[in-house]
């Protein structure tokens, strides 16, 4: 048995017996050992193998980010306390801030300049991604899509608290939404499927730019990946940097024609 193989069933059994309150601890040393690894995990896998691995470790990171999500929101609606502010001047701890920064590439390979809408798919209870493009262009107009009304919930009740008029969110599954008079796209990692977006994106009349938040090699254990069946009105255009927290980049696509 290869030694990745031998990681992955460890730490699927760690993960599968662990108590509640120390599964947070667990999953983060899993997603740091997965980082540092000099080799893929999943090499020597057939394909089942490995898809029922990604079928466990994804849920586990979307139950993972679900937690640190509400907990971010809840300090951070405290910490407001009835006061207005920036997302930059009031989050704190360690996976808000990454979280926030994990974005800061955007200035870089998306052209604001012809933004007036942008839409977010998979916003979430902490709609940090949506705070940040605030911060850097509160001119623009956003929506944030969720398919869970009570992440939307907390996302509109911590927007309302910061004082954001400009940013609503909406529960729907982001391929059913309507994108007509977007101008900027973005979706993200744990959104499934992503395809079934970009071919929503499509439908609509916008020239819309869109970015995709997308796994690493590595992270593809934790998150679909989109990059490999792209649809063809698509054309792949940027990257961003890789962030080793969340083993994901900002994937950039210009829609052909």
């Amino acid at each position: 048995m290869s030694s990745g193989i031998h990681f992955l069933q460890r730490y699927r059994e760690r993960l599968s017996l662990v108590e509640s309150e120390q599964f947070i601890d667990v999953h983060e040393g899993f997603v740091r050992e997965l980082a540092g690894r000099e080799s893929d995990p999943t090499d020597g896998l057939n394909t089942d193998e490995r898809e029922l691995y990604i079928a466990f470790f994804s849920q586990c990171q979307r139950r993972y980010l679900a937690t640190k999500e509400r907990e971010a929101s809840e300090t951070m609606m405290a910490l407001l306390n009835g006061a207005t502010a920036s997302a930059v001047e009031t989050i704190s701890g360690s996976f808000g801030r990454a979280a926030y920064e994990r974005v800061r590439d955007l200035k870089e390979i998306v052209d604001f300049r012809s933004c007036s809408r942008v839409v977010m798919v998979g916003s979430g209870a902490f709609p940090v991604t949506l705070f940040w493009l605030h911060d850097h262009f509160p001119q623009l107009h956003y929506t944030g899509l969720d398919i869970d009304a009570r992440c939307v919930e907390m996302a509109a009740a911590l927007t309302k608290a910061m004082g954001l008029s400009n940013i609503q969110f909406e529960a729907i599954d982001g391929s059913h939404h309507d994108f007509d008079g977007a101008d900027l796209v973005y979706v993200a990692n744990q959104v499934v499927p992503k395809k079934s977006v970009l071919e929503q994106v499509c439908r609509s009349d916008s020239t819309t730019q869109v970015v995709i938040r997308e796994p690493t090699r590595r992270g593809e254990l934790l998150a679909e990946a989109v990059r490999y069946d792209v649809p063809s009105e698509f054309a792949i255009e940027d990257k961003g940097f890789e962030s080793p927290t969340f083993l994901s980049y900002d994937l950039y696509l210009r829609r052909r024609g």
